[in-house]
């Protein structure tokens, strides 16, 4: 099982990757990310801001991301971390709104090993949906093996209902 995302076929990651200019620190790309409030503010802190994923992996794809342009685990200061935990406690608690009897997964990608596409520390926040069949690093697409011997095993696509402006809006609507 994988989710299908239609969105990822036009993703140039590997720009992203090599970019002069980071794509959460760029106010044009960000601004069209972020998750707002009905009275239209945006939903962010003095540290943080939370956006939609546009290239989403799978179902509710949001991320928790620092305004500072912030590379590694332990570079935030003690006022960021706390105000990163504020906006992953508000995301999960609005996903759990859109999404009824669902989980939370939060997790990074961060370091040169990892699948993270842009170089910019960021929280995923995501809903674990009741009759999802992909949990933890399945979720992240690690179904596939890096191993010439062994099998790569998928089953059926499960396709994405709300990303891009559909997920932002039900997002306003829940807040």
């Amino acid at each position: 099982m994988y989710y299908y995302s239609p969105f990822r076929t036009t993703y140039k990651g590997s720009e992203q990757r090599t970019a002069p200019v980071c794509a959460f620190c760029d106010a044009d790309v960000m601004k069209t990310k972020l998750i707002r409030y009905p009275d239209g503010n945006s939903v962010e802190n003095e540290h943080y801001q939370w956006v939609i994923n546009s290239f989403p992996k799978f179902e509710g794809h949001t991320m928790v991301v620092p305004k500072r342009h912030v590379l590694n685990l332990g570079e935030e200061s003690a006022d960021e971390v706390v105000a990163r935990e504020e906006l992953v406690v508000l995301a999960s608690r609005a996903l759990r709104d859109l999404y009824p009897g669902s989980g939370i997964e939060v997790f990074i990608q961060t370091g040169e090993g990892s699948e993270g596409s842009v170089k910019h520390l960021h929280w995923h926040v995501v809903p674990s949906l009741p009759d999802d069949h992909l949990r933890g690093f399945d979720k992240l697409g690690h179904f596939f093996t890096i191993k010439p011997d062994e099998e790569k095993v998928i089953v059926f696509p499960v396709p994405i209902r709300l990303a891009q402006e559909g997920l932002l809006e039900a997002l306003q609507a829940v807040l």
